[in-house]
């Protein structure tokens, strides 16, 4: 068992070290940065939790220390991006990953001057904060799954979200149980094949997809409006999206279907009394959007957009305009809004009611 350890160790090292340089070389690694920051993290607990590698008494280890520190929150940032095309870190997630990874040096460094009876202290809020960001990531992932327009994304969604995350979960449950301990060896063996299992599983999904899947997968979202690339297709079946989207633009524009806050893509596509998968291929091959929510959300905020320009409503709450428009909460619209319009909906509305009635508005993009 002494030898199959560092074997398995090795593979493990050596599986994420081939996925980093396939990932690297095809392409747009900026794209898929996040990806392989979490891939460099998994290497470093794998380097770290050796019996043989004494991170935690060696200084010069400190690099690895803070990767495999660092891995629940660089997971939730990677389901976040992947996921849900989110790039946006509130400061609250900042707040958790400093917690996160300065209590768990606190608790794992042997040669800081921590009193013994404080490292327990801080090891569990280093694990609370750890629990939290991969139940977060879980749950985002469970939340988005239906709005995902992207095949190759929701494949990923249940291989790492699901197998990685909950397994991670589950290893520090079991550190939690054993504290400070070794584990025994038959435990320790068993995590890393489990992990090297894992590993060869993401790698196959992940080398095994056509590039059109992948650059679906990791290119940035698309502008609003603008259609995606899409493979050519027959003059009919052309003719036919176009019916179509002219059909969803009445539902949407006319009959106003995105005011509700419940609109899924299986209502909507009861609506337009098409399938579901094809209504999916409609906004993400034909109007461009990668994901459901950012397709309705477009509609919801033309329409608040517009209503904030007009003088006659410039006393009514914008809340309550976006509310009236379809958004569940002020969170989600606000920063919808200032991302599409770089500026908060304060600034856009008193910009417009400062602007003559013969002078342009604020661009809308």
């Amino acid at each position: 068992m002494n030898l199959i350890e560092p074997l398995l160790r090795g593979a493990g090292i050596a599986m994420v070290v081939l996925l980093l340089l396939v990932i690297a070389a095809r392409g747009g690694w900026r794209l898929r940065a996040d990806l392989l920051v979490m891939l460099s993290c998994v290497a470093a607990y794998l380097a770290c939790s050796s019996p043989a590698l004494r991170c935690s008494a060696e200084p010069g280890a400190l690099p690895l220390v803070l990767a495999a520190l660092a891995f629940p929150f660089v997971f939730w940032r990677l389901a976040s991006v992947v996921l849900e095309d989110d790039r946006h870190i509130p400061w609250q997630a900042w707040t958790g990953a400093a917690v996160l990874i300065t209590c768990g040096l606190l608790a794992v460094l042997d040669y800081l001057p921590v009193p013994p009876h404080w490292r327990p202290v801080f090891g569990g809020l280093s694990k609370l904060m750890a629990i939290g960001f991969l139940g977060s990531a879980g749950v985002r992932a469970w939340r988005s799954r239906e709005g995902d327009l992207i095949d190759a994304r929701r494949r990923l969604r249940w291989v790492v979200v699901g197998a990685l995350g909950f397994y991670s979960l589950a290893v520090i449950m079991v550190e939690i149980y054993l504290q400070r301990a070794a584990p025994p060896p038959w435990l320790d063996l068993l995590n890393i094949s489990l992990i090297d299992l894992t590993l060869l599983a993401n790698a196959v999904l992940l080398l095994d997809m056509r590039p059109q899947a992948q650059e679906a997968l990791f290119k940035p979202a698309t502008v609003s409006g603008k259609a995606a690339e899409a493979e050519p297709l027959s003059t009919a079946t052309v003719d036919a999206d176009a019916m179509l989207v002219e059909r969803l633009a009445i539902l949407m524009r006319d009959q106003h279907l995105y005011r509700d806050p419940e609109l899924s893509v299986r209502s909507l596509a009861s609506a337009l009394e098409v399938p579901e998968y094809v209504l999916r291929r409609l906004i993400l091959a034909r109007l461009g959007h990668r994901h459901f929510a950012t397709f309705v959300n477009d509609y919801r905020l033309r329409e608040v957009t517009a209503r904030m320009a007009d003088p006659a409503l410039n006393r009514r709450p914008i809340l309550t305009l976006a509310l009236e428009a379809g958004f569940g909460s002020i969170g989600p619209f606000n920063r919808f809004f200032r991302e599409r319009h770089g500026m908060t909906p304060s600034e856009f509305r008193e910009r417009c009611m400062a602007t003559p009635a013969n002078l342009p508005l604020p661009s809308t993009r």
